[in-house]
């Protein structure tokens, strides 16, 4: 249930319990100008060196690109080049004149530090006489190239361990699983995503339907062996990292093309409700008109009520409001094998924009939901289904000091009261004018979600014994505005979800919410008594 605006968001009912990190494209370089160098007393000895393994990882390369098919022949190779211990290597030179920097490690207890470098094959010959360089002096005495070369250890050709970015061991090559690969497109005179794909289905791998932008990365991944992925290395689809895919295998988080699989798969057994059926109109951020889950139930019935904005949904709260009051629980019917008959359909009615922001003020906000409501009853000209039931999982965190903290009408709760009775509202400035006298015959069943719990923190949780009573956050949360209005029908969060999957990462974590209970991210309605009755 989303808040109103920015300030004080919170979720202080989600821990995580492992040591985080931040994804970045590239490693963060390391090293800079002011690097200390090492002095090569043999000068060289420490040039030839290192041209050597350049060379020897040319040959090698092109080897390997001859034995790629046509069209998939690459127009260089990667290298990894290896600092000296205690001394960086400055990036930032291997980032131009005809090279790519492709992705770096830092220098751990165990390991120097390195850099995987792209490049291609006729910039071969002026590396070479930039390392070669080295062995002759600047007008001032000191070696040339030093930036570049001196803290060179050794150049290699890149092999798949090389491009690993994760902190865990590689896993076993010969083992088939997911590989998650990222792309340069600056390395490749090709589409590389478009070339993996035309790859993977020529060796008979997996691969998931879409790639997914990362700033200036292309991000895909593909199932097989990491000895059968080698094979990329040596093509124009050669990846700069590879990482752990963040996803797990298993129902509750799988990999995108799976769960793109089994979304055609219900797709194709729904046996949607027809127009007049029964509805619940979401009124939230919009909806994703074209998933192909909703789409047969919406029978074109998305609205907005923003000047100016259509009722597409940018943020994902509200699609994601649309597929629980259409389908509840996916699990059964991703796993049934039959069809799935859906006994109503869907409305949906866009009420907040794409930042989960009022548009101007809780005012506008009790006149977009009364427009809102207008809206989906005048609809679209087809048929009008036979019931509605609205659903609104929107509320406004009322601080200390505002009105409705202590269950006092607002403009938005009294306007919600006053549809909910079945009578048309005018909002004005300053107050509302019934249009008519409440009528029973047309009165409206309005859902409102009781609001988050927020501003609290994870050790109020247990009890004065120390024991974990994680509904203790319910008891020290208010309602939201307008859960306080008295006509509608406000719910909380129960649970019929207790039991912990086994696929990583959560197996071993304790359930927070027991079986037909509350759960601990919504406030109460009263006392430590009344905790049952949400």
């Amino acid at each position: 249930m989303p808040e109103l605006s920015f300030a004080g968001r919170s979720t202080p009912h989600l821990m995580v319990p492992w040591q985080a990190a931040t994804l970045t494209p590239r490693s963060e370089p390391s090293g800079g100008g002011g690097s200390k160098l090492v002095r090569r007393e043999d000068r060289n000895r420490h040039a030839a060196t290192l041209v050597d393994g350049l060379e020897t990882a040319e040959r090698e390369s092109a080897r390997l690109a001859q034995e790629a098919p046509d069209g998939f022949r690459p127009d260089g190779f990667a290298v990894r080049i290896e600092a000296a211990r205690d001394h960086p290597l400055q990036l930032e030179r291997l980032d131009g004149s005809g090279l790519t920097l492709m992705s770096s490690h830092p220098q751990t207890d165990d390991r120097q530090q390195d850099a995987l470098v792209w490049i291609p094959f006729d910039k071969v010959t002026s590396f070479t006489q930039r390392i070669a360089a080295f062995t002759q002096d600047t007008d001032d005495g000191n070696p040339q190239q030093a930036a570049l070369v001196a803290n060179m250890e050794q150049i290699q050709r890149a092999l798949m361990e090389h491009l690993w970015q994760e902190r865990h061991e590689l896993p076993p090559l010969d083992d088939e699983r997911w590989w998650e690969l990222w792309f340069d497109p600056r390395i490749s005179p090709t589409d590389p995503v478009a070339t993996l794909r035309a790859l993977t289905e020529a060796r008979q791998w997996r691969m998931s339907d879409r790639a997914i932008h990362v700033g200036e990365r292309l991000v895909a991944h593909v199932l097989a062996t990491g000895n059968d992925l080698a094979f990329l290395l040596g093509t124009n689809a050669c990846p700069v990292e590879i990482r752990t895919p963040t996803f797990a295998e298993g129902l509750y988080a799988v990999d995108r093309s799976f769960r793109v699989n089994l979304v055609e798969d219900l797709a194709q057994r729904v046996k949607p409700a027809a127009p007049h059926a029964p509805t619940v109109c979401v009124l939230d951020t919009g909806i994703a008109q074209e998933h192909p889950l909703l789409k047969p139930a919406l029978h074109e019935r998305a609205y907005s009520v923003l000047p100016g904005r259509g009722p597409a949904d940018r943020n994902g709260h509200g699609t994601q409001m649309a597929g629980l009051a259409l389908f509840g629980d996916l699990t059964s019917a991703l796993e049934a094998q039959g069809p799935v008959v859906l006994g109503h359909g869907l409305e949906s009615v866009k009420i907040l924009d794409d930042g989960l922001a009022p548009v101007e003020s809780p005012r506008t906000l009790a006149e977009t939901t009364a427009n809102a409501v207008a809206t989906a009853e005048i609809g679209n000209g087809g048929p009008a289904p036979s019931a509605r039931v609205f659903s609104m999982a929107v509320t406004r965190w009322s601080r200390d000091g505002e009105n409705g903290v202590d269950g006092t009408a607002t403009l938005w709760s009294a306007t919600l009261d006053a549809l909910a009775a079945g009578t048309s509202v005018a909002v004005r400035e300053d107050r509302i004018d019934l249009i008519g006298a409440p009528d029973p015959q047309a009165s409206r069943l309005i859902i409102v979600s009781a609001g988050n719990v927020r501003g609290h923190l994870p050790h109020q949780m247990r009890d004065d014994n120390g024991r974990l009573d994680p509904l203790l956050l319910c008891d020290l949360s208010r309602i939201e505005e307008p859960a306080q209005a008295h006509n509608v029908l406000t719910v909380g969060a129960c649970t019929h979800l207790d039991t912990v999957p086994a696929t990583p990462p959560v197996p071993g974590l304790p359930a927070l919410g027991r079986f037909g209970r509350p759960v601990p991210v919504q406030p109460d309605f009263g006392g430590p008594d009344q905790r049952g009755h949400h």
